[in-house]
């Protein structure tokens, strides 16, 4: 299976993750259960809060993202890679094995 891209926008004020329609269709498709929103917006104060006191924010955006609550539907995902929109490079990558 393709690895899901989610889209990552460095703003002024901090972070957006973005879904493509293409990619909320996809996960739709496979997880009928699931509810992936359009975008998820993170000021850069709540990262770095969030990453002082729980890890990397990454692990908690993406089943919001994708909308998915259930561990198990998580392990039917492919690879989940985090994409810089200006540059196209990988920021950050979840491996089926490490979704847990």
């Amino acid at each position: 299976m393709e690895p899901i891209k989610i889209n990552v926008n460095k703003q002024n004020d901090g972070y957006t993750f973005v879904l493509l329609p293409s990619i909320r269709k996809r996960i739709k498709s496979l997880l009928p259960r699931a509810h992936p929103a359009n975008m998820i917006h993170i000021s850069y104060d709540t990262k770095r809060r969030f990453t002082i006191s729980a890890g990397k924010l990454e692990k908690q955006i993406f089943p919001a993202l994708l909308g998915i609550n259930d561990p198990k539907d998580l392990m039917k995902l492919s690879e989940i890679l985090f994409v810089d929109i200006h540059t196209g490079s990988v920021l950050y990558r979840v491996a089926p094995p490490s979704i847990n």
